[in-house]
């Protein structure tokens, strides 16, 4: 995969293209603050960077979106992120459109039409990484697949990386990066291959079978260790429930499982059917509160009379009382008008009553009397009759309750029969679990030779994918890797350029080799050494990569890969002219290097972003832009500052 092109766009949708060469060199020169900078940050961010680290400036509040178009043979991505705009790094929009075009899309066609996870799986795919996973040996980091953001650490060099004495590699001064560098490297240089990833699948595979196999067999042992307590529990369990005769008691293992295994056969299916008596119950509970209730109407009924009865026997006392009180009045003589008293002769003041009246009343009384004394014997009747159908209500009362007494006590003997059936069902579950254990069947395969033939699988493969053999491949890769570094170093004029020149996987760094011992690149002095062995590392690297096809992009970025000899303050037009003649050749030897690498390395793609300007053919032949005399990335027609 290669660059084919940038492509900026304004806020009113005008287009900036950048356009590159595949397969050769690449350089951008001009003048400070035109924009070279910014465009590695650029294709970071388009390549699958969370944030976007453009510096603020023109150049983010010029700019609405960034793209980029991705070559890979006759395939083609582009991929544009929207701008975030000034003040923050995160949250643009993504676009993508993979086939070939004639133009970048137009600014209206930008609408987001992806996530970032499955931008970072596309551009996976697209430079031809495939499923893969580092397994730490120790500790408890977890699995790190290698994707593309892992392969563009290889593949950046920007201005104060490609100087620096303590970091080798892109963004290796960030937190978890120097790992995933240490990581991902073995894969992505060949050491593990996808073939390797086939065979730990099929590993894992194997082991998760034998796992399984010795699980299973496991099992079966601990069933098969018969505890004569186990049968003792079980046996008393067959007792409780009557399957098994209370006298026995086990002693000798195959007795017990006879018994056990006769308790185990025992039909609860021949078992009579129980009743329910739930329908009768309740039949008897509606009579009962039907009695109750009639009962306690005919008490009522009967109090009532009764007190009926009652008031008539007093009002026949006193209605016999003043009838006699009236009849006595007869033994007087009474005048016509009343006026003496039938007594002494007496005249009175108040006339007494005529006999016709008292007469009268005494008649009044004894008619009511009579009535009274004709409507007792009826209400007596009644009474009777309400005390005869009290006493049968009373009676029948009495019967349905001893009915209901002897339903719920046979309810409750059903139930608890019941109860013993279940127990005894679940006793026979448990023991006949307990013999299916003891006593395997036929139809039970014998793990022993499938856990032997097992075995000899995860062995094969564990051989197959040895990490000995993995750490071995890679120690011999890179030692070919080292080899070129010290081929490429003898074009430069560094210090320990003659010494065996090595990377250091481990501690991420270049190392020299010398008599007197190793000497890592932070102990190397002035910043030509630190350039120089950044540079060479990268291309010894890429160079690798080439030659054996790896999913590594084949594009190389260097930002002023000159500036430990040519400071921005001596740029003039971009000649080699005001340098002294150690740092005229010094610079020269580098880019001769760099020409000649692309030259060397079939496919890779090397852009170098400087103040340089070298007036060699070949140099001016490998310019894409010269950002001079007004010339930036961002036309400064765009800037919107002060509108």
């Amino acid at each position: 995969m290669s660059i084919g092109a940038i492509v900026l766009y304004s806020h009113s949708g005008e287009q900036r293209e950048l356009t590159f060469k595949s397969g050769c060199l690449n350089v951008i020169t001009g003048d400070s603050k035109t924009g070279k900078s910014a465009i590695i940050d650029i294709i970071d961010y388009c390549l699958g960077r969370s944030s976007c680290n453009v510096a603020e400036g023109v150049i983010r509040r010029s700019v609405s979106w960034f793209a980029v178009r991705l070559l890979n043979g006759d395939d083609e991505l582009f991929v544009a992120r929207k701008n975030p705009g000034p003040g923050t790094d995160t949250g643009g929009e993504i676009y993508v459109r993979r086939g070939t075009f004639d133009a970048a899309p137009a600014f209206d066609e930008l609408a987001r039409n992806m996530v970032e996870p499955e931008l970072i799986s596309l551009l996976s795919r697209f430079v031809g990484i495939s499923e893969n996973e580092n397994r730490p040996q120790s500790g408890t980091r977890l699995p790190l697949q290698a994707t593309i953001r892992h392969a563009l650490f290889l593949c950046f060099q920007k201005q104060d990386e490609i100087d620096n004495r303590d970091r080798l590699f892109h963004r290796q001064g960030d937190q978890f990066i120097p790992q995933a560098i240490k990581d991902t490297l073995p894969y992505f240089v060949g050491a593990v291959d996808e073939q390797h990833f086939l065979r730990q699948h099929e590993l894992d595979l194997a082991r998760e079978t034998l796992r399984e196999l010795e699980q299973r067999a496991q099992r079966q042992n601990e069933a098969r260790n018969v505890d004569i307590a186990r049968i003792r529990r079980l046996v008393t369990d067959g007792k409780r429930v009557g399957l098994i005769v209370p006298e026995y008691e086990p002693v000798e293992i195959d007795i017990a499982l006879e018994v056990l295994d006769r308790a185990v056969r025992t039909d609860l299916a021949t078992t009579a059917a129980l009743p329910d008596f739930g329908d009768s119950i309740n039949r008897l509970r509606g009579e009962q509160a039907t009695l109750r209730s009639g009962l306690e109407r005919v008490n009522d009924e009967l109090r009532a009379s009764r007190l009926m009865l009652s008031e008539q026997s007093a009002y026949s006392r006193e209605g016999n009382e003043q009838r006699a009180r009236l009849s006595s009045i007869g033994l007087f003589k009474f005048d016509a008008d009343g006026h003496q008293c039938p007594l002494c002769d007496t005249a009175l003041d108040v006339p007494t009553p005529g006999a016709a009246q008292v007469a009268d009343a005494l008649r009044l009384v004894s008619d009511q009397l009579a009535a009274v004394e004709v409507e007792q014997p009826h209400l007596q009747r009644h009474i009777e009759s309400l005390e005869q159908r009290k006493g049968k209500l009373e009676r029948e009362l009495v019967e349905a309750q001893n009915s209901l007494s002897r339903l719920i006590a046979d309810d409750a003997r059903a139930k608890a029969q019941q109860d013993l059936l279940v127990d005894q069902a679940r006793v026979i579950g448990r023991i006949g679990a307990f013999l299916e254990a003891v006593r395997p069947s036929e139809s039970e395969p014998d793990l022993k030779p499938m856990i032997e033939t097992a075995k000899r699988k995860v062995e094969t493969l564990e051989a197959a994918v040895n990490a000995d053999d993995v750490a071995q491949r890679l120690d011999t890769y890179l030692n070919l890797i080292s080899k070129q570094m010290s081929a490429f170093a003898e074009s430069l004029d560094l210090e320990h350029s003659g010494s065996e020149l090595r990377l250091d996987i481990k501690k991420l760094t270049v190392v020299a080799d010398t008599l007197d011992g190793p000497i890592p690149l932070n102990r190397m002095g002035s910043g030509e050494n630190w350039v120089g062995y950044h540079v060479l590392t990268y291309l010894a690297l890429h160079w690798w990569f080439r030659k054996r096809n790896r999913p590594v992009p084949a594009m190389l970025i260097f930002d002023q890969p000159s500036q430990a000899h040519y400071p921005a303050e001596r740029d003039q037009e971009g000649s080699l002219d005001p340098l002294d003649d150690k740092d005229r050749h010094a610079v020269q030897a580098l880019f001769e290097l760099m020409h000649r690498a692309c030259q060397e390395i079939d496919g890779l793609q090397l852009i170098v972003l400087d103040h340089a300007h070298l007036a060699d053919d070949w140099f001016e032949a490998s310019i894409v832009e010269e950002w001079r005399r007004n010339g930036f990335l961002v036309p400064p027609a765009w800037d919107t500052r002060g509108r």
